[in-house]
Order: C-alpha cells, then structure tokens, then sequence
C-alpha cells in the first residue's frame, strides 16, 4: 500500500544516467530535466519502500556526511520532485 511518507515515481519517466548527470525525459509533460547525481539518487530511491530518512540513510552510507544534513537536502529535492510531478 502506498503511503504518502514514502513517496514513488510517477510511471512514464524515463531516467538515463550520463556521466555525473541523470537526465530524466517526462513524456506526458513534453518535459526534460537535468538533475545532478545526488538528486538522481533520491529519485532513484522513489520507489514507495523508502521514506525520507531511510533516503537519507542510504545516500549517507560510506560517508562521512552528517545524515540531518542530507535529510534536509532530500525533503528539498522530494518537494521539488513533488512540483515536477515527478512523485508521489
């Protein structure tokens, strides 16, 4: 069951990684949106089984990053996701 605390991509986007970038191709919205690798991640991690702190949580792991930090950085970039129609 989908809750809105985890959120998930909208199906259609089409997402392709070139080099340090991920590019994301929005079809129904005639759309294309560069994103750089970190917000790739977080958009990658929308797939209804996480929430924002286990986001964090992945992104952080192996680092040295301070994770309310990150946390921060990910509800910012699920907000603008959420205004991209990008999740839900």
């Amino acid at each position: 069951m989908y809750e809105p605390s985890k959120p998930i991509a909208i199906e259609g986007l089409e997402v392709r990684r070139t080099g340090l970038d991920v590019i994301v191709h929005d079809p129904e919205n005639e759309k294309i949106h560069i994103l750089n690798r970190s917000a790739g991640d977080v958009l990658a991690l929308c797939d209804g089984e996480h929430d924002p702190e286990q986001i964090a949580a992945s992104l952080c792991a192996g680092t040295d990053a301070p994770q309310d930090r990150v946390l921060d950085d990910v509800l910012a970039a699920l907000e603008t996701f959420r205004q991209l129609r990008f999740v839900r």
